[in-house]
């Protein structure tokens, strides 16, 4: 099987594709140097001396934010998605992957969820997103002629288990499971299909999009590793070079407990362009609150609001102690 990925955010690589055992790279014609990885959002103090401002500072800036999602683009295709640079779909992408964890929702912020007939229909076994007995969770959603898969984190102890054992190199069934869907996604939907996910979520989402070359977001995410790619016949080197040159992009907040474990010990390390949020400690006596609350979606999504990234030139600023409400 050869799946092509030519995509305009891949022009400074060439061309590659998935090609028997290997993920093949054909050179470019000329020099080119890669992005910077890391997109870093600076964090400029704001004094609010009462919780009363502060709760409705932040209460106005959610408002705003669920209102720009009525200027995406109704014709959004999966090769926008592409590329280093942040884009406002990212915004409704990360309220995809909040609604994905309620797997009787309808759907969110212009994404219609799939349900299990129309899943049938299209050719998908509606159990094929939900398996007890591995923990594998997923959930497809449609906005116009794009289709979003949409992976959940760890939401038990068995996706923890998930994550260790693909982490040390084990052949993890979840990430099986992805691999899977995101193939019969494609054949069932068509060239216009993306991936997103946070923590194990995300590393589905990446593996996914390893696998068949088409675009992912994903949030605070675990890393894939070698192992793992070796068995999906993609060459380590090759797939983290795709991944970080905008086939994958990634949100990370400061102080993430996930990403700051991966940093220290011996696992693979996330893959893609990363975007991250600084969220700063107030005090170090509060840090293990602070960084459990740094890994949520919720605070993703709420930096998201308050800084929209997307927005070029624009003067990124943060509350100086952030609060959840």
């Amino acid at each position: 099987m050869t799946l092509p990925i030519t995509s305009n955010f891949l022009s400074e690589l060439g061309t590659c594709s998935l090609q028997g055992n290997s993920l093949q790279l054909q050179p470019p014609s000329r020099e080119s140097s890669l992005p910077e990885k890391t997109d870093r959002i600076p964090s400029a103090p704001v004094s609010l001396s009462e919780n009363t401002v502060k709760s409705n500072a932040l209460y106005q800036s959610l408002v705003n934010g669920l209102n720009i999602g009525k200027t995406e683009s109704p014709e959004l295709k999966a090769n926008d998605i592409a590329g280093i640079k942040p884009k406002l779909a990212d915004y409704g992408l990360a309220h995809v992957t909040r609604d994905v964890y309620r797997p009787y929702s309808l759907g969110i912020s212009g994404y219609t969820r799939l349900s299990d007939d129309e899943l049938t229909k299209a050719g998908i076994d509606p159990d094929s997103l939900n398996d007890r007995s591995t923990g594998f969770q997923a959930g497809v959603y449609k906005k116009e002629g794009l289709y979003v898969v949409s992976f959940t984190g760890s939401n038990e102890p068995k996706d923890f288990m998930a994550s260790i054992r693909q982490g040390l190199g084990y052949n993890e069934s979840q990430y099986n499971q992805a691999i899977e869907l995101a193939y019969n996604s494609l054949k069932s939907f068509g060239e216009n299909v993306i991936f997103t996910g946070h923590s194990l979520g995300g590393g589905l989402a990446t593996a996914a999009a390893l696998a068949t070359g088409k675009p992912a977001v994903i949030y605070n995410s675990s890393g894939v590793s070698d192992a793992t790619m070796k068995r999906m016949g993609i060459v380590p080197e090759i797939g983290r070079e795709l991944a970080d040159s905008g086939l994958i992009r990634h949100y990370t907040v400061e102080h993430d407990w996930l990403g700051s474990l991966q940093k220290i010990l011996p696992v693979p390390q996330p893959m893609g362009h990363e975007i991250a949020f600084e969220y700063e400690l107030g005090s170090i006596f509060g840090y293990g609150l602070h960084a459990f609350k740094a890994h949520l979606l919720e605070t993703i999504t709420e930096l998201m609001t308050i800084n929209k990234p997307w927005l070029d030139n624009k003067d990124v600023t943060k509350v100086e102690q952030y609060y959840m409400v």
